[in-house]
């Protein structure tokens, strides 16, 4: 009997060491297929369920995600506002053109979420790993990852992240703690080399140049 357990656990181990490398592998090809750009733009609708209240609050505009210096978040309806996530700031730039910049560290939630945008519109699998447990499935056309917080700090503030996309990222579902979810989707998505004029006055001074 024990000889059998200890054959079954062998083969448990080796189908998990299995299915571990296969989502390695499209993880890889994933990533390879997401950083032929080093400027993506698309469209999206977010749909925000806080908990306790009945209908979910829906926004919607374009995003900019620019290898050097972060994303850019613009909302259209319904209200004009945008977001700048880089690595040390978040930086809201109301209607007017208006700017009000916060260190990441004052606002973790904010931040944590941005890192999450930068490292996957951006490819960095690297960093994904660093904060996340991955489990990649389907094939490079049609991808799905469903993220899990290996860190306390990330932990804090997200219990799950679920990605869809082919050659852009096309959803993302964000599980936060307390039982508020966010649903991303994207459309229109588009690749450059690099940002217009007026993008990059946007961004100016808010991430490495």
């Amino acid at each position: 009997m024990r000889a059998l357990v200890r054959v079954i656990s062998a083969c448990q181990l080796f189908i998990c060491a299995q299915v571990h490398a296969q989502s390695d592998d499209l993880l890889t090809r994933i990533a390879a297929q997401l950083d032929k750009h080093a400027v993506v733009r698309a469209e999206f609708a977010q749909s925000k369920q806080i908990s306790g209240v009945k209908r979910p609050l829906q926004t919607s505009g374009q995003l900019i995600f620019a290898r050097q210096y972060g994303v850019l978040w613009q909302i259209d309806k319904p209200y004009k506002v945008s977001y700048i996530l880089s690595e040390e700031k978040i930086v809201e730039i109301t209607a007017d053109g208006g700017r009000k910049e916060r260190l990441a560290r004052d606002l973790p939630g904010l931040a944590q979420v941005g890192r999450v945008f930068r490292a996957m519109l951006g490819a960095n699998t690297s960093a994904l790993r660093e904060h996340f447990d991955i489990e990649a499935k389907g094939e490079a056309g049609n991808w799905s990852l469903t993220l899990n917080p290996r860190q306390a700090q990330m932990a804090q503030f997200i219990e799950q992240i679920d990605i869809g996309g082919g050659a852009f990222v096309v959803a993302i579902r964000i599980q936060e703690r307390g039982g508020d979810a966010t649903q991303i989707k994207f459309r229109n998505s588009n690749g450059a080399d690099t940002l217009s004029e007026s993008e990059r006055q946007l961004f100016g001074g808010s991430g490495k140049q």
